[in-house]
């Protein structure tokens, strides 16, 4: 259905006659499709449909941007950082290309490296999603480990926008680690509450009911994380601590 509305708009385009209109038009819904197959982790079509928006618009740092994150998705880090850099050529000030360097360099353990491209995300005034890299700063500074830095940058994030899963996620993860199980508890359910296809905070907040003793909501959101990804690695941990649960069960 997809492919046929695409095609749809596109012969309406081409009744326009070619223009550089017709190319940024046709450009974005090659780019919007795109970005839908990679949501689904669909990386082939969202390539060839980046690629395709790429060739109507070559300019555009968004397409070179889309690019990176498609490469990124693949674990091809080489091709997903050149195609950032190429962004930043044609737009030096593009915050969402910095952001993902950053990324991407702390994807790969270069905390330094990391935080100098989330500080120049930010320093555009023209950010328009700048709770993303103050997020990735947070947890960049938790990396190296100044836990005091993550939590400022992360309530900084959520100041800004207080429905962003993803801080939420780092937050509780830091609180886990710390031991303090009823902030962990209430930073995953937020984060669960706002991204209902989070499954690393459902994972984790099984974890935290798992140390306060509920172990019938553990299993509960365990089990969910199966039913719901049931080929991601979450699905797989949790497989592992429903096996726990019932070998718990069996002792008693």
């Amino acid at each position: 259905m997809i492919r046929l509305v695409l095609g749809f708009l596109l012969l309406v385009l081409a009744a326009c006659g070619p223009s550089a209109s017709y190319h940024q038009q046709a450009s974005a819904m090659h780019r919007e499709l795109a970005y839908v197959y990679l949501k689904d982790n669909r990386y082939p079509e969202a390539l060839r449909e980046a690629l395709l928006a790429q060739k109507e618009s070559p300019r555009d740092p968004e397409v070179y941007n889309l690019l990176g994150l498609i490469y990124m998705g693949r674990k091809e880090y080489d091709k997903a950082r050149l195609e950032f850099e190429k962004a930043l050529q044609i737009d030096p000030r593009y915050s969402e290309a910095l952001n993902n360097l950053g990324a991407l360099a702390l994807l790969q353990g270069q905390y330094d490296q990391a935080i100098s491209y989330f500080k120049k995300a930010l320093d555009n005034p023209l950010y328009l999603n700048p709770f993303m890299a103050l997020t990735n700063l947070g947890w960049a500074w938790h990396k190296k480990g100044d836990d005091a830095k993550a939590l400022k940058y992360l309530n900084r994030a959520l100041k800004l926008n207080p429905r962003y899963s993803r801080a939420y996620y780092y937050a509780g993860l830091i609180a886990f680690q710390q031991g303090r199980w009823e902030e962990a508890k209430l930073d995953f359910r937020r984060a669960v509450r706002f991204n209902h296809a989070d499954m690393a905070s459902r994972y984790w907040l099984g974890e935290v009911y798992f140390r306060l003793g509920d172990l019938e909501k553990a299993r509960r959101l365990w089990e969910s994380v199966t039913q719901l990804a049931p080929e991601s690695e979450w699905a797989l941990r949790s497989e592992e601590k429903l096996l726990l649960l019932k070998n718990l069960s069996s002792d008693t």
